[in-house]
C-alpha cells in the first residue's frame, strides 16, 4: 500500500495533478494496489480500462520505453508487473477526468464510475476525498452533494464523454493529442513533458492526426523571406500516405511543454511531399511546406479599386481582405503613412507585391508568419511580452555575440516568434572577437534583442528539440542597434 500510495504523490507532482483527487480516487476504487476488476476489464490502482484510454497506456508506455501489448491478456501482465506504470496511468486519466468535470466532485464521480453510481458509493466515496481534501475544495464537495444521478451526465466507460473535452451537443471535437518523451520529465509548471501535435489537413478541412508515430520537424522563420518547414512522419500505412501525398495540402506544427509554454510553431501550405527510405525497413515521408503559399503565389490574386482619400492603411486591409484568398492581419505598423490618395487607385495583380511596396514606400518590412501578414518599422515597439532567458528558463549553451546582436539557443518556445523581444543578461554573453579594422560594437545596455530569424527543430522520439534565434540590438528598447536613424530602413 505504501509503495502505490508513495508512487501516486510523486505522479500528482509530476503531472499537476491535485493530489486529493489522486488519492481519495485510487484508495476508492482498489485501496492503493495494483490488481484486476470488473472482470479483468479494469486495471491498475485506477482501475482505467485500456479499451477506452488506450491513449493514456500508449502515453506510459512510451514515457517509459515499454511496448504496449495488443492482447488484453498481455496488457494485464505488464500493468501488474509495473506498478509505477500502471500508477502513471491512472493519474494522468483521474486528471483529465478532474479537469473535464471542472473539478466538481459530484461531475467528476458521475464521469468516473459511471451515471448510474449508487448514491451509497457516491457517499463513500465523497467521505474519502474530505479526507485529504480541506477548505475551499471540501466545502465545495459537502455543498454538491446531492442524492441520485445528475441529469443529462454520461459516463466516461461507455466513451461519451471525453475527459479534458468540454461536452457540446451535436459537435463532436477531438481531444489534443500529445506524446511525453521518456525522461524528460521535472516539477514545475514548464520545461517538464515535451508535448506536441501535428496534423495534416485535405482541402475539405479534415485533418488527419499523426502525433502516434515518429515525427520530426525544423521550422525557418526569417523577417524578410518566405516561412518554410520540413516535418518528416514515419512509417505510415500505404492508405494513410498515400492520402497525405494526394490529399494532404495544410500542416499544423505544435510544440513545446507542458504547462504554458505550448503552442502553434508553424502552419502553411505543403508544397512537396517526398516519399523514401531512411534504411532498409524504415520509410518516411517527408512534408515541405511554406507559409502562406497559396495565399502569397499559387492562387494569389487580387483586383479592386479605391477612391481618393484612402491612406496606407487602408490599403492594406483591402489587399488582404479581397484578395481570392483573404489573409488575417497580424501586427500592422502605427508608422504607416497618413497621407491620403489624391485620385483613385486600381489594384491589380499579386497580393505580396502591393504589400511589399506599401512596406517598402514606409520605410516598413512586410512578413506573413503563421497565416497573418505582418508589415513592421525598426522604430515600431512589439506588443507582446518581453521573455527573459536565463539557464533557469531554458537558455541553453553560451549566447554568442554578433555584428548586430546575439545568436543563442534554447528549450523549444513557442512565444518566440519573429519581431518579438527577448532579454538576456549581458554577463552570459560571450563577446564577440574583434577584426581588424572592423568598427567595435557593444552589447545592448539593456540586454534587450529583438528576434529577426529562428529556428525549431524536434523529433518527439529524440533529443532535438530546441529553439535557435539570431537577435539584434534594442539599443536600450528603443531602436534597433543596427541602424543609425529612426527614420533608415534596415531591410532594404
Amino acid at each position: 500500500m505504501a509503495d502505490i500510495k508513495s508512487l501516486a504523490i510523486y505522479e500528482a507532482q509530476v503531472q499537476g495533478v491535485d493530489l486529493p483527487i489522486v488519492l481519495a480516487t485510487i484508495e476508492a476504487e482498489t485501496n492503493f494496489r495494483n490488481i484486476t476488476g470488473d472482470k479483468g476489464a479494469s486495471l491498475g490502482p485506477g482501475q482505467v480500462q485500456p479499451r477506452w484510454h488506450s491513449d493514456a497506456y500508449k502515453w506510459a508506455a512510451e514515457r517509459f520505453r515499454l511496448t504496449w501489448p495488443s492482447t488484453l491478456q498481455e496488457q494485464t501482465n505488464l500493468v501488474l508487473s509495473h506498478d509505477q506504470f500502471a500508477t502513471a496511468v491512472a493519474v494522468r486519466v483521474i486528471g483529465k477526468t478532474w479537469k473535464g468535470a471542472f473539478k466538481d466532485f459530484r461531475k467528476f464521480s458521475e464521469y468516473y464510475v459511471g451515471s448510474k453510481i449508487p448514491d451509497s458509493d457516491y457517499q463513500r466515496r465523497l467521505n474519502i476525498y474530505l479526507k485529504y481534501a480541506d477548505g475551499a475544495a471540501a466545502t465545495a464537495a459537502k455543498n454538491a452533494y446531492a442524492p441520485g444521478p445528475v441529469s443529462g451526465s454520461t459516463s466516461s466507460q461507455n466513451n461519451t464523454f471525453q475527459p479534458g473535452v468540454s461536452p457540446i451537443s451535436d459537435v463532436q471535437l477531438p481531444s489534443t493529442n500529445y506524446g511525453v518523451v521518456a525522461n524528460s520529465q521535472r516539477y514545475g509548471n514548464v520545461l517538464y513533458g515535451r508535448r506536441y501535435r501535428v496534423l495534416v489537413s485535405n482541402g475539405k478541412g479534415t485533418a488527419l492526426d499523426v502525433s502516434d508515430l515518429r515525427c520530426t520537424f525544423e521550422v525557418y522563420k526569417t523577417i524578410m523571406q518566405p516561412q518554410f518547414s520540413t516535418v518528416t512522419i514515419y512509417n505510415l500505412n500505404v492508405e494513410t500516405e498515400n492520402q497525405l501525398i494526394n490529399e494532404g495540402d495544410r500542416i499544423y506544427v505544435e510544440a513545446g511543454y507542458e504547462g504554458e509554454q505550448y503552442g502553434l510553431i508553424f502552419t502553411g501550405d505543403v508544397v512537396q511531399p517526398i516519399r523514401g527510405k531512411e534504411d532498409g525497413v524504415t520509410y518516411k515521408l517527408t512534408l515541405n511546406s511554406l507559409d502562406s503559399d497559396r495565399a502569397l503565389n499559387t492562387d494569389a490574386f487580387v483586383a479592386f479599386s479605391v477612391s481618393k482619400g484612402a491612406t496606407a492603411r487602408d490599403l492594406v486591409q483591402n489587399v488582404t481582405s479581397r484578395a481570392q484568398l483573404p489573409m488575417e492581419l497580424g501586427f500592422i505598423s502605427d508608422g504607416l503613412s497618413q497621407a491620403k490618395l489624391t485620385r483613385g487607385k486600381v489594384v491589380f495583380g499579386a497580393p505580396k507585391d502591393y504589400l511589399r511596396q506599401l512596406a517598402q514606400s514606409n520605410a516598413a518590412t512586410f512578413y506573413v508568419e503563421d497565416g497573418k501578414v505582418n508589415i513592421i518599422q525598426a522604430t515600431d515597439y512589439p506588443p507582446n511580452e518581453i521573455v527573459d532567458l536565463a539557464p533557469e528558463s531554458g537558455l541553453v549553451g553560451t549566447p554568442m555575440q554578433t555584428d548586430y546582436g546575439v545568436s543563442f539557443k534554447c528549450l523549444l518556445n513557442p512565444r518566440l516568434k519573429l519581431n518579438s523581444l527577448v532579454r538576456i543578461n549581458n554577463s552570459l554573453i560571450q563577446a564577440q572577437t574583434y577584426q581588424f579594422g572592423a568598427i567595435p560594437r557593444g552589447l545592448d545596455a539593456a540586454g534587450v534583442y529583438r528576434i529577426i530569424e529562428l529556428r525549431h527543430t524536434g523529433d518527439n522520439r529524440g533529443d532535438a528539440w530546441h529553439t535557435e534565434c539570431t537577435a539584434v540590438s534594442q539599443a536600450g528598447g528603443v531602436i534597433p542597434g543596427l541602424i543609425s536613424s529612426p527614420t533608415q530602413n534596415p531591410w532594404r
